[in-house]
C-alpha cells in the first residue's frame, strides 16, 4: 500500500467534492438547445450560401476567388 501524504490528502479531498452530485430537474438544456439550434441556423445558413440558394449582393461564390 502506497504512502499516505498531506499534499495527496487535499488533493483526494478537493477532487472528488462533486462527484456524483446531479442537478434536479432540466439543468441547462433549455440553454443547449437554444445553442444547438443557433448552431443549426447557422450551418443551415452557410450551406445555402455555398450551393447559391441564398443569394447575396456583391458576394459570389466560387473557386477561384473572384
Amino acid at each position: 500500500m502506497g504512502q499516505k501524504t498531506a499534499l495527496g490528502t487535499l488533493l483526494k479531498a478537493i477532487g472528488n467534492s462533486g462527484q456524483g452530485k446531479v442537478v434536479p430537474g432540466w439543468g441547462a438544456v433549455p440553454i443547449m438547445t437554444v445553442i444547438g439550434l443557433l448552431l443549426l441556423v447557422f450551418l443551415v445558413i452557410l450551406l445555402q450560401i455555398y450551393n447559391q440558394s441564398l443569394l447575396l449582393q456583391g458576394f459570389s461564390v466560387d473557386w477561384n476567388g473572384n
